[in-house]
């Protein structure tokens, strides 16, 4: 391979500068914050740029990109959209050991908040960035487990959304398909299955496995179920199949009351 020439090695170096420049000033601005303070703060139209209210493409200017991201957290605290700002921070390879630091920190003390308070974007968005810089081999094969979840759900409702006719409603369910795979198991490929709805208990083996992941790291088995757990409650095929399901033995849900 041809070593880069002069102005090439410029021009990265350059590039890099760029998407970290002025990133120490947009860490003081919340250093001199307290976590509290943060919460407290919730971001309004009158704090963001207003060039930056319109969806606007990325760009490698780290100001510029934040300005872009802060209006999606209008209505939010502050400090979700700092916990933000910190995963920005670290896939630009900002002092990449510190900020990851700060970030493993946010989680362990403020887990049930950013739970409840961010959305699953940003909670995938989270488990993607403890894959890619803890050192904890154990957190992050049971994150990756989020990840793969999120990646499948998102093929299948992808196809299913290419496999609709334009602007139309999605297809009801089709009673004599549903009544089938309630009676037995229909093969799919490679000696797998359909689900088979009504009594299923697949879903509620994989949540008990999810669950044995307390013991080895709390922190992640809490994050993964609880985006496992959100997919029982959004329009998804977990849901659909939820609605199906006849045999409360076998339910792998929790009903929250």
């Amino acid at each position: 391979m041809t070593a880069p020439s002069g102005w090439q090695r410029k021009l990265v170096s350059l590039f890099k500068s760029e998407k970290t420049l002025n990133a120490g000033k947009v860490v003081k601005t919340f250093n001199d914050k307290s976590t509290d303070e943060m919460k407290a703060s919730i971001i309004t139209i009158t704090m963001c740029d207003s060039m930056a209210l319109s969806p606007k493409p990325r760009t490698k200017d780290l100001e510029g990109h934040l300005n872009n991201l802060k209006h999606q957290f209008i209505g939010q605290s502050e400090l979700c959209f700092y916990h933000a700002t910190i995963i920005v921070l670290l896939r630009r390879n900002y002092k990449p050991e510190e900020t990851f630091a700060e970030f493993e920190r946010l989680w362990i003390t403020e887990t049930d908040y950013l739970l409840n308070n961010l959305s699953l974007r940003w909670v995938i968005s989270a488990c993607d960035t403890f894959i890619d810089h803890t050192t904890d081999t154990t957190r992050a094969a049971i994150l990756m487990n989020v990840t793969t979840l999120i990646n499948t759900l998102k093929v299948y409702e992808t196809e299913q959304f290419l496999q609709q006719n334009p602007n139309s409603e999605p297809l009801p369910l089709v009673a004599d398909k549903v009544d089938a795979l309630y009676r037995s198991d229909l093969p799919l490929y490679e000696g797998l299955t359909y689900f088979r709805i009504g009594t299923d208990d697949t879903l509620k083996h994989m949540r008990s496995r999810y669950e044995n992941f307390y013991d080895a790291d709390k922190l992640a088995a809490t994050m993964l179920l609880f985006v496992f757990d959100k997919l029982q409650t959004n329009n998804s095929a977990f849901s659909t199949l939820r609605a199906l399901h006849r045999d409360d033995k076998s339910k792998w849900w929790i009903d929250i009351l």
